[in-house]
């Protein structure tokens, strides 16, 4: 199979100007060659793929630098394979890294770890709660905190039993969702963070 694309003198100086056209027939002709190199560096499809890609990207941002469609191959070859090598260097380091991570700060990173999410989940927690209208805040308070029941509550602030119910139901469900949001959030972190 030829590597060099059959384009006149006159489709370069198109493919030069940016003829999607043009690129998406360069893109056809060469992708599968250039994923197949960088396949046989990573060892991973959707690597190669995804490097491909970028290597085209840096193709059409510097389209314009090449002497010829003669230089395309070369240019696509020489970028998937800084940009494999480069992901393998990356690869390495991170790899090392966990390693490293794993073997000195497992324990007290996870010690240290419970104690920031449950501080933060107190203070989630407490920021419901104050952000509570004052009737349903005090009522909440007396029935989860000092573990009142509907009927010592409506005496205490007078009000009747069922208004001290719908107060903690609806307290309940605010807070619920506001610490749904919270454990979502901290579930993302962990999730990004431990990639």
């Amino acid at each position: 199979m030829s590597l060099k694309p059959p384009l006149t003198e006159e489709e370069f100086l198109s493919f030069q100007e940016g003829d999607e056209h043009i690129f998406e027939y360069v893109y056809n002709i060469y992708f599968d060659i250039i994923v197949k190199k960088v396949y046989r560096l990573c060892k991973e499809v959707a690597v190669a793929e995804e490097i491909t890609q970028e290597s085209f990207v840096q193709l059409y941002l510097h389209k314009e630098n090449l002497k010829d469609a003669e230089g395309i191959y070369p240019y696509l070859y020489v970028v998937s394979k800084r940009l494999a090598i480069s992901h393998f260097r990356k690869k390495v380091n991170r790899e090392e890294y966990e390693n490293y991570r794993a073997s000195s700060w497992e324990e007290s990173t996870d010690e240290n770890q419970k104690r920031i999410e449950d501080k933060d989940l107190s203070t989630v927690i407490q920021n419901a709660i104050n952000e509570l209208p004052q009737q349903q805040r005090v009522v909440y308070q007396m029935n989860k905190l000092e573990d009142k029941s509907y009927h010592e509550i409506a005496n205490s602030v007078g009000l009747s039993k069922n208004t001290v119910r719908n107060h903690i139901a609806t307290a309940t469900k605010i807070i619920r969702l506001k610490l749904n949001n919270f454990l979502f959030l901290l579930f993302l972190i962990k999730i990004l963070f431990s990639v």
